[in-house]
């Protein structure tokens, strides 16, 4: 496990999530009447961390599947965390999660695998 490469890449999956979030919230509040657009929030997170995770298995070129465990540790590591210290009294799903951890075990596998220019075998 390289800590170096695994921070950088959760610090961008949480930026990318940030921003999309930002985006879309600034397109339904001004330009959208339609109230069936809110519940694109509940897929931004599995994309994000989809593509996350996919990008950080191909820069570690081995594991993908523990590669995007560890994404997802992070990543429920901090959600957790949020919930302690903000004394959020929602529950934590454990289907969403479920699919969340097999959205980044999945972009694990397939950054792995995916050809790599830069790679001379």
């Amino acid at each position: 496990m390289k800590f170096g490469k695994l921070f950088k890449y959760s610090l961008f999956l949480f930026i990318l999530s940030l921003i999309i979030f930002f985006i879309l919230t600034i397109y339904i509040y001004y330009f959208s009447r339609n109230s069936g657009l809110e519940m694109i929030y509940s897929f931004i997170v599995p994309i994000c961390i989809f593509a996350v995770s996919m990008l950080y298995s191909r820069s570690i070129h081995e594991k993908g599947l523990l590669r995007g465990i560890e994404i997802w540790i992070v990543y429920f590591a901090v959600v957790l965390l949020i919930k302690v210290l903000l004394r959020y009294p929602a529950e934590i799903k454990i289907l969403y999660n479920g699919v969340i951890l097999i959205m980044s075990i999945l972009g694990g596998v397939i950054g792995v695998n995916m050809k790599n220019k830069n790679l001379k075998s």
